[in-house]
């Protein structure tokens, strides 16, 4: 679960963490309010639950009060990455070319199974893009989930990354958030910028903060936070039907029964050179109305040209499926082809259905290399 800068803001306050105030806006006249309170210029942040806010716009330095409420006129509303920016965060504005600006995180680390602490010199900048083009600038720090971040490896860190001011107040920093990450069960908690200014001073001036989903359980007051506007809209909707559904970037739509099995025909479809469009698991016994709405879900999507179910029937029958299909069709919601590998349970009346059916749309195929082969052949038409 993702959280807004705000919020991470907030949370890491609570472990002790030196970290820029602000206050959350959502209309143009409380960001002026706002910026009249601090009586000094300002910066107008989008909250979204997405990186780049800076490039696209919603990140705005405001240096009178009819300014920020100016800016914040056109950072709400706007869409960054597919999301709705409906509230701002308004800070006091920090001189930048004042002090220093570094990064620091803590992430879960599956190349070494815990966690992972993250330090470089370069702040200000996205760390996926510096991984990528030189990931000799940050310094990795395997962190103990017992004993956590002790001062003395903070401060090796920071020495290794080459950070200057006050050592022991940047290492406080960056054991209090390594705390806040344990304690809070994240799977990710960044301070980027970590502002070190001309005194040597530390502050949080912006952070990201996601929680691991199987843990809200633990944290009812994180959980309470949850906004469905982090979550793509269909997969919403697919929550609403119970299913197990998750936005991916392709172009063949996927069904099947099963995480293993849906995952395993996300990796067929890549293999034979398609992308999947999503990930859709319908669960065990499902009878013909649920899949049914599973097909008018993943048609949905505009980025879906073709679709490929694969289900093995154990509990769940094959002419079940078949009859959801055949009824999506019958309907004029099936618009997309449909190239099914159906093998199990009631398999040959599935296949007597589909025969009476005699429809280019739906086709059934006996393995289920080759019927990823041809959804993903029906993709690319």
């Amino acid at each position: 679960m993702k959280l807004h800068e705000y919020q991470g803001k907030e949370l890491l306050r609570r472990f002790g963490v030196n970290v820029q105030d602000g206050k959350v806006a959502y209309t143009p006249d409380e960001v002026r309010t706002i910026a009249n309170e601090y009586g000094q210029p300002v910066v107008v942040k989008a909250q979204v639950y997405v990186g780049g806010r800076g490039k696209a716009g919603g990140v705005k330095f405001s240096p009178t009060p009819d300014k920020a409420f100016e800016n914040a006129e056109k950072i709400l509303g706007m869409d960054i990455k597919g999301l709705t920016v409906n509230k701002v965060l308004v800070t006091k504005a920090v001189d930048i070319d004042a002090g220093t600006e570094y990064y620091v995180g803590m992430i879960v680390d599956r190349n070494v199974q815990s966690f992972t602490l993250m330090a470089c010199a370069e702040g200000g900048m996205e760390i996926e893009e510096l991984a990528a083009e030189r990931p000799e600038a940050i310094i990795r720090h395997r962190v103990d989930p017992v004993t956590g971040l002790r001062p003395y490896e903070a401060r090796e860190v920071a020495l290794k990354a080459g950070f200057k001011g006050n050592l022991n107040k940047i290492a406080d920093i960056m054991v209090k958030m390594a705390r806040a990450a344990l304690e809070l069960d994240a799977n990710l908690v960044e301070i980027n910028p970590l502002f070190i200014d001309e005194k040597g001073n530390p502050l949080a001036l912006d952070t990201k903060f996601d929680v691991d989903d199987n843990a809200l359980f633990r944290h009812p007051d994180l959980a309470a936070l949850r906004e469905s506007e982090a979550d793509h809209p269909l997969e919403i909707e697919a929550a609403k039907y119970g299913f197990a559904y998750v936005k991916l970037d392709g172009s063949t739509g996927v069904l099947g029964n099963g995480a293993g099995i849906v995952m395993t025909t996300l990796d067929v479809v890549n293999r034979v050179g398609g992308k999947p469009a999503n990930f859709l698991d319908i669960g065990g016994g499902a009878r013909a109305d649920i899949v049914y709405n599973a097909v008018k879900l993943v048609l949905k999507d505009s980025d879906v040209k073709s679709i490929f179910i694969n289900i093995f029937g154990g509990i769940t029958r094959a002419d079940e499926v078949a009859k959801g299909v055949i009824q999506a069709l019958q309907e004029g919601i099936l618009t997309k082809p449909v190239r099914m590998r159906i093998a199990g349970t009631a398999e040959d009346e599935a296949k007597a259905l589909l025969a009476e059916v005699n429809s280019d749309m739906i086709k059934m195929y006996p393995d289920m290399f080759q019927a990823a082969e041809a959804a993903v052949e029906e993709a690319k038409k």
